[in-house]
């Protein structure tokens, strides 16, 4: 429910014993290399570190070879090994006896690929007792192989007078007459042309020795012989990855560390025989590594404070409990917190829950959705951890509306029994409960960009921002203006008390508005700055009065956004009205499909619906009021995971 704080970590040493430093930085797991050269002025006698290109040559070579061929490593022990050029030799031939098996097997599936095609192709001309290669030796003849429409067979008739245009079946399906026809090789083109406007398909020469039925029998004799060549290869190599298993993962591991290592070197820079170092680190975290450097023998380091190095945009880590941090999705997908800035994940966790639960106010859809969210989580997806608390507030809401799959009235006999009551309290359909519904949902939308603009002139004061914080339509002028108007509202309709006299209007509408009109000089003098002036005041006027125009829409716009909120309770009953409606006229079986069938439909459009328009709410009702969302988040060297 808050940003973990983060400290900035300079590492200052001599250059020898800059791999060290960058290994017990990367083995914390905790340190997020930053550019040094930011961090100081004078960067001339900076050099950065570079990689070795063979080495990256070798890991990206090994990768690709072993993830193309089923090749899985984990991650093993390496105590003792080290990275070396003997490792990119021995890496560099494991790669080429991968890649020959590799190349085994894929000529041999290219051969049976063509064996088989060979096969189905002969198989057209297999009562074609001629020898094909003598054929194909001819010098005056052409013979073309393949097939034609039977439509086209019956219209050759209209070129008897070309003695030519003469085609031989050999074999024949539902639509096509299989054979060839033979043309003098001097009026080949004039007779390819006729049987191509027949749509005469060629098959292409065919490549074989004596008959085709003595073709397709040494093809079908020979096509066993190479599946089994490739099933004898498969193994082979099954049993080659089976014994050089450790060998892989000593390579998968000896490059992983090196990378990680070098992901915190290729940071570093060097000067004279020395080398720094800077990035972050969680606070609590910060001086174990401290002492884990001071270890290395001339290491240096100091700590400081992220909110002290605000310029260099400090990474950002939430810090959630387990029931907000599945709520950061939402929070990272909008963009995540300045480090300075609110961390909106519980805010949002406890708004989304709420609203969708009365928005999908169902006790069996709730139930299913909880469920569902249930099966997600397992799954390790990132929305179940969310549908779980959603689909409970669906089932809490439900229980009040008392619907369970649309029964409106299922539930009577519990509130008979508990509160002594006829029937259900709330009767959503009814025209005064529809009512107190529509007033209900815009008395919530009142109340959240209330809080919205609280929420802003906190975190603006926080950082000093005086401009946003207290003359900003988010700030103390804009919620005094909008809190006067809805309880000028408020106290007129439903209390029947007019407060909106003229001082009232002036004190609490007007001078609020003025301070947003004038906003950018006043926060200019309450900053104590000398150029508080525009450059041009009558440019600013105009652009200030489209702005405040804005600004008071965007009140009323956001507030009436809420009424989506009493709508889909309202849709929820109508639509399942209408799926009772249609179930009672039918019988039996019948009734039951098509309630099934309509909750199945109602809940599935429902969710879809109400998540993305909750969603809607957070981020354009709410979200734009008080938060930016441009910070960059905390991205460690991780140590390789299995």
């Amino acid at each position: 429910m808050a940003i973990a704080k983060i400290k900035c970590l300079r590492v200052i040493g001599l250059s020898e014993k800059l791999p060290e430093a960058a290994e017990k930085l990367a083995s914390s797991q905790c340190f997020e290399p930053d550019d040094p050269l930011s961090f100081h002025s004078d960067i001339k006698m900076f050099v950065p570190v570079s990689q070795s290109d063979s080495y990256i040559e070798a890991a990206e070579s090994f990768k690709s070879a072993a993830a193309a061929n089923g090749i899985e490593c984990s991650y093993t022990d390496i105590s003792g090994k080290e990275f070396s050029d003997e490792t990119i030799q021995d890496v560099t031939g494991a790669v080429e006896e991968i890649n020959s098996f590799a190349d085994k097997r894929i000529r041999l599936e290219d051969e049976i690929a063509q064996c088989e095609r060979s096969i189905e192709q002969i198989k057209h001309f297999i009562d074609l007792d001629l020898e094909i290669d003598k054929i194909n030796e001819c010098r005056y003849i052409k013979a073309n192989f393949g097939k034609l429409p039977k439509e086209s067979f019956e219209k050759m008739q209209e070129y008897n007078e070309n003695p030519f245009v003469v085609f031989f079946p050999c074999s024949s399906d539902d639509d096509f007459y299989w054979g060839l026809y033979i043309s003098p090789v001097a009026d080949s083109e004039d007779v390819d042309r006729i049987f191509s406007s027949l749509y005469f398909e060629s098959c292409g020469a065919l490549d074989m020795d004596g008959t085709p039925s003595e073709f397709c029998a040494q093809q079908e004799k020979k096509l066993p012989e190479l599946k089994q060549q490739l099933e004898n290869l498969k193994a082979e190599f099954e049993e080659f990855k089976r014994k050089n298993r450790k060998r892989f993962d000593v390579y998968y591991s000896l490059f992983a560390e090196k990378q990680r290592r070098d992901e915190v070197m290729t940071k570093a820079v060097t000067y004279s025989k020395s080398f720094v170092i800077v990035g972050w680190t969680p606070a609590d975290k910060a001086e174990d590594i401290v002492k884990e450097l001071e270890t290395i023998e001339s290491i240096e380091c100091t700590l400081t404070d992220g909110a002290e190095e605000m310029k260099h945009c400090p990474p950002v880590k939430l810090k959630n409990n387990f029931f907000t941090k599945a709520f950061s999705y939402f929070t990272e997908m909008y963009g995540l917190p300045n480090y300075n800035e609110f961390d909106p994940t519980a805010f949002v966790a406890i708004t989304y829950t709420i609203l969708f639960g009365i928005m999908f106010g169902d006790m069996g859809h709730g139930l299913v959705v909880a469920l569902f969210g249930a099966y997600l989580k397992k799954k390790k997806n990132p929305i179940g951890s969310i549908l779980i608390p959603c689909g409970i507030s669906g089932t809490i809401f439900g229980a009040i509306y008392g619907s369970v799959f649309g029964f409106e009235h299922l539930l009577n006999p519990v509130f008979h029994a508990l509160f002594g009551l006829e029937e259900k309290p709330i009767e959503v359909m009814k025209p005064a409960t529809t009512n107190m519904i529509i007033y209900a949902a815009i008395a919530i939308g009142m109340l959240l960009v209330t809080l919205a603009i609280i929420l802003n002139i906190i975190i603006s004061l926080k950082t000093n921002d005086k401009e946003e914080g207290i003359f900003g339509s988010n700030g103390v002028a804009g919620l005094l203006f909008y809190v006067s108007v809805v309880a000028m509202l408020v106290s007129q309709i439903v209390f029947g008390v007019k407060i909106a006299t003229v001082p009232y209007i002036i004190c609490f509408m007007v001078i609020p508005l003025l301070m947003i009109f004038l906003k950018e000089p006043l926060g200019k003098l309450a900053s104590g700055k000398k150029e508080w002036q525009p450059e041009s005041w009558g440019g600013y006027c105009v652009q200030s009065f489209f702005e405040l125009f804005e600004y008071a829409l965007s009140y009323v716009t956001n507030t009436m956004s809420f009424l989506r909120v009493g709508a889909f309770v309202l849709v929820h009953a109508g639509m399942m009205e209408v799926v009772f409606t249609l179930a009672n006229m039918a019988s039996g079986i019948g009734y039951i499909l098509i309630l099934v069938i309509g909750n199945i439909f109602v809940l599935g459009l429902e969710a879809l619906l109400v998540c993305i328009q909750v969603l809607r709410l957070e981020f354009y009702e709410m979200f734009g009021r008080f938060y930016k969302g441009n910070g960059r988040p905390f991205t460690p060297v991780k140590a390789v995971e299995n």
